[in-house]
């Protein structure tokens, strides 16, 4: 599918563009090759130019003697008085390029002078006149049209004239200029000149455009380059984002394919490791791809299809999607001595005609994907319009994208005086009367797009309220995933002014990639931002994972706190954690605390911050009491 070609199967028109300028090419090169022929017209053109003027002066005179001699030959041959009248009339003509004017008859085909205004050398009468050129006064009588030719043998002549004098429609004689060398020199050099000029205007043209295109080829190429993944030349993200509204989404079904559990092959292997199995993987998917079809890295381990419709039934794109996910899993891939085999889930969607947007479009896709993850992974899903999860995920977008996201704030507190140290900015989502919590939010939205999406609303939601209030200090929660997300990582550079009140809670989860999270989180504090690690103690979390991240705070989670006065374990693992954070300068924040006897213990183990329903729940940002004040 993908070739060294493919900028150029992807950008046709730059075909005809190429195909265009050559035949341009072409078309100079021939006018080049037949100079000669082009000059010779140019030639004429520019000598009828010149003597433009000097024929229709002619034309008069032509007229007023054939008026006064319907006879014209007969009678000027026996009249010496009309003779000399008319040489007196054709003098007129005579200027500074004009040598020579008389007028020639015919008699059986041969030329003799009928009379001669010339200043020298003149012609008598009946004498006979031998022209160089017969030919052309024989083609001037039959066409009845002036004749220019020149006189390249004939010294201080340039070119001569021959004016055909017409009576009842027949060619009687001849009017004949003829023009002085200079005035051809002069016409000569201002042909060369204009030739000259037209071959280099033309040169420089085709130079010129040739260099455009080059330039536009090379500037569309870096960009097509940009847009796709050296390894494997297929397209990435970025192409996505530039691309939105140009891609003509309702001529391809939609799927959406993720690899299942990938982390897992990058956490035991290494992200190079890992990386080698995401190159083969793809090309093993693109062997059953059609040109006309794109496939687009959309995230670490998630791919973007758009499957032309073209020639594709419904069915067959069924097909299609099977086969994808029954390839991958009969491949065994093979890092070191290790073989194992991997698995996919796959969401599509078919009817994208109906859709408003691409963006519309893969949501509906990543619904379906999400549905797939849900019913057990490795497995295809699709789109399904009943779905009551997929109403109330569109419900939840709905909400997301409008006003109806807002923060609530909960303060952290200094155990010993209980003075506020910071608020940390917890999700709400208020329609009408009701209040939608985290924890009917984030799982229907968790694996999807939206989710990085929200992230970036909540920070953009605090950034306003930091940059209002001078005085807030606000912590927010990011996910693991968040901290290697590009988009989010530039949305808090972008606002490091605002670093020293912001932090960052980090929530570990099952699955973290230490090595880029931290990497991240390097970033993060060079710009002055604090870390903290949220709800340590749950799940997976041990103080192992500690020594891989640079952290500044260590929330405690409030499952263990609550249990303290109750529960030797819980006693015994607050105690150790905070043995060890004071131990790695690491701050301690304990959550959940609903009495005092819970901060006494707290603040003889040393630790300094706490939060709960002791201190105050989380209220709007406009009922805080330093916002009243």
């Amino acid at each position: 599918m993908y070739n060294k070609f493919i900028f150029f199967h992807n950008n046709k028109i730059y075909y005809y563009i190429i195909g265009g300028y050559c035949l341009l090419a072409s078309l100079g090169f021939y006018f080049y090759s037949n100079i000669g022929n082009y000059e010779e017209r140019l030639k004429n053109l520019l000598l009828s130019q010149t003597i433009s003027g000097v024929e229709n002066a002619s034309t008069n005179i032509i007229g007023r003697m054939l008026g006064e001699s319907p006879k014209f030959v007969y009678e000027n041959l026996i009249n010496r008085t009309l003779r000399e009248k008319n040489e007196n009339r054709i003098s007129d003509l005579l200027n500074d390029d004009i040598l020579s004017v008389y007028v020639l008859y015919l008699k059986e085909k041969q030329l003799f002078y009928l009379f001669d205004a010339s200043k020298e050398d003149r012609g008598e009468v009946n004498e006979l006149y031998g022209p160089a050129q017969e030919y052309l006064f024989e083609q001037a009588r039959q066409n009845k049209k002036t004749k220019i030719f020149t006189q390249p043998s004939i010294d201080e002549l340039g070119f001569t004239l021959v004016k055909p004098i017409i009576n009842n429609n027949r060619t009687i004689a001849f009017l004949v200029l003829d023009y002085k060398e200079s005035s051809l020199a002069t016409l000569s050099s201002l042909l060369n000149t204009s030739v000259t000029t037209l071959i280099y205007a033309i040169a420089f043209s085709l130079l010129t455009l040739l260099l455009f295109i080059s330039y536009m080829f090379r500037i569309q190429y870096i960009k097509h380059q940009m847009y796709r993944n050296p390894l494997t030349n297929t397209l990435n993200r970025v192409y996505l984002t530039d691309n939105y509204d140009k891609i003509d989404f309702k001529a391809y079904y939609i799927a959406l394919v993720d690899l299942d559990f990938f982390k897992r092959v990058n956490n035991l292997y290494g992200q190079r490791n890992g990386d080698k199995i995401l190159i083969s993987i793809i090309r093993r998917i693109t062997t059953l791809l059609k040109d006309e079809d794109k496939l687009i890295q959309y995230g670490g381990e998630e791919f973007l299809l758009l499957i032309a419709k073209k020639g594709m039934s419904e069915h067959l794109f069924k097909h299609l999607l099977e086969d994808i996910r029954a390839l991958i899993e009969a491949t065994n891939f093979q890092v070191k001595s290790d073989r194992f085999s991997l698995t996919i889930s796959i969401g599509a969607l078919l009817q994208t005609e109906l859709e408003k947007s691409l963006q519309d479009a893969i949501h509906k896709a990543d619904t379906a994907l999400y549905k797939s993850k849900h019913n057990g992974r490795n497995c295809v899903s699709y789109f399904d319009l009943t779905q009551p999860e997929r109403i109330y995920r569109e419900n939840l977008k709905e909400m997301i994208e409008s006003d109806k996201l807002v923060c609530y704030y909960q303060p952290i507190k200094r155990l010993k005086d209980r003075t506020l140290h910071h608020y940390e900015a917890l999700l709400r989502i208020e329609d009408g009367d009701s209040v939608i919590f985290p924890d009917r939010i984030l799982p229907a939205i968790e694996d999807s797009y939206l989710y990085s999406y929200l992230t970036k609303k909540i920070i953009d939601y605090n950034i306003k309220i930091l940059r209002m209030d001078t005085q807030m200090r606000i912590s927010i929660n990011l996910s693991a995933d968040d901290l290697i997300n590009d988009s989010i990582i530039s949305l808090l550079s972008q606002n490091s002014d605002l670093s020293t009140r912001i932090y960052i809670e980090i929530l570990e989860t099952k699955s973290i990639d230490y090595k880029r999270v931290e990497r991240s989180i390097q970033k993060l504090k060079l710009l002055g931002f604090k870390i903290c690690i949220d709800d340590f103690g749950s799940g997976y979390s041990n103080l192992n994972h500690l020594l891989n991240l640079s952290i500044d705070y260590l929330k405690i989670d409030g499952s263990i706190i609550k249990e303290i006065l109750h529960d030797k374990r819980a006693y015994s693992i607050v105690k150790t954690f905070s043995l060890f954070s004071q131990e790695n300068n690491i701050e301690v924040i304990a959550e959940f605390i609903d009495n005092q006897e819970i901060i006494d213990v707290l603040v003889g183990f040393g630790i300094d911050y706490g939060q709960g329903f002791y201190f105050s729940q989380a209220k709007p940002y406009i009922d805080l009491e330093h916002h009243k004040k």
